[in-house]
């Protein structure tokens, strides 16, 4: 296997967007670097773009979706959020240019996500504080105007609105599009050592109310799920239930529910997979494939698993990288 895209020092994180045929990536000195192919190729990538987007480190990067153009989101670890766009400028060069800085916001932003739906485009933030804040674009022609929607608490109960709560990271994912349209529902999960706050929960926006309900919570009794790194919402083609794997700190587990009937309504799930197979390391994240039927864990243990379920409906591994 060849080398795809060679990174320069200082990488805090990456993105692929959609088609898979850019690579976003933030560094530590604040800045964005886009690698796509040289012209004429499919393979041979280079940095095609530069700029410096926050003047500490760029800590988590999402592309947009694809029907709003090249659009990309960062948080830095001064706290603040930014979208980008590419435009095609005088010179029909095409450049990077800022649409919206965030400095609204009450604690830094740990993790971030684009959500396209039917009311228009999303970008959901989740900050250290355990809170969740809703933007949304106001004319989807003019991305330079944005609003909050809503702010909440990613909390089940009052007592866990009352508790204080510090988070050092988060992974947010939305439903994927099964429709024409995105509906609002996503799921959130918290890398905390509060137990209360360690759980996955789905969050769906009721129209009829304008506000977020909680409409799952990814925790059973048998188990203690740790401390969450990464959650996924699997693509969904024909089943009548819905797929998301949570990777945590001691676990990966994979849970069904039935799809959202409502807001206001609870959905069941059902827990159809706990492993501990990368310990004693960490699962750090989890991807599914683009039909959503099987599973990529990566563990720290330096260990990539292959997961798939069977006949009988059991998951089970099926296949491993490991590491050099």
């Amino acid at each position: 296997m060849g080398e795809l895209i060679r990174l320069e020092a200082g990488v805090e994180h990456t993105c692929w967007n959609s088609s898979r045929t850019k690579l976003a990536a933030g560094m530590s000195d604040g800045s964005v670097h886009v690698h796509e192919p040289l012209k004429g190729t499919n393979s041979d990538f280079s940095c095609s773009s530069r700029w410096k987007a926050h003047e500490v480190a760029v800590l988590k990067i999402v592309w947009g979706p694809s029907e709003y153009g090249d659009l990309i989101a960062c948080c830095s670890k001064d706290g603040t959020m930014s979208v980008w766009e590419e435009i095609e400028d005088a010179a029909k060069q095409d450049v990077w240019q800022l649409c919206a800085r965030f400095t609204d916001i009450k604690a830094p932003v740990l993790d971030l996500q684009f959500g396209h739906c039917a009311s228009g485009l999303k970008l959901v933030a989740a900050g250290a504080d355990g809170h969740l804040r809703v933007y949304e674009a106001t004319d989807v022609l003019e991305l330079k105007r944005w609003q909050l929607q809503a702010e909440f608490a990613n909390a089940a109960d009052v007592r866990e609105k009352l508790e204080r709560v510090s988070c050092t990271d988060a992974s947010i994912s939305w439903r994927p599009v099964a429709d024409a349209i995105q509906q609002q529902v996503f799921v959130v999960g918290f890398h905390t050592n509060s137990p209360q706050h360690s759980i996955a929960k789905v969050w769906e926006f009721g129209e009829t109310h304008q506000r977020w309900h909680l409409v799952a919570e990814l925790s059973s009794p048998e188990h203690d799920y740790g401390r969450i790194n990464h959650v996924s919402w699997a693509p969904n083609i024909g089943r009548p239930y819905e797929l998301i794997a949570v990777s945590s700190s001691n676990s990966l587990s994979i849970w069904s529910m039935d799809i959202p009937s409502g807001p206001g309504h609870r959905s069941a799930v059902k827990l159809l997979g706990y492993f501990t197979d990368h310990q004693p390391g960490e699962v750090v994240q989890a991807e599914w494939d683009m039909c959503g039927m099987t599973l990529a864990s990566a563990g720290a243990d330096g260990v990539v698993r292959l997961w798939q379920s069977n006949l009988k409906g059991r998951w089970e591994e099926k296949g491993r990288v490991v590491g050099a």
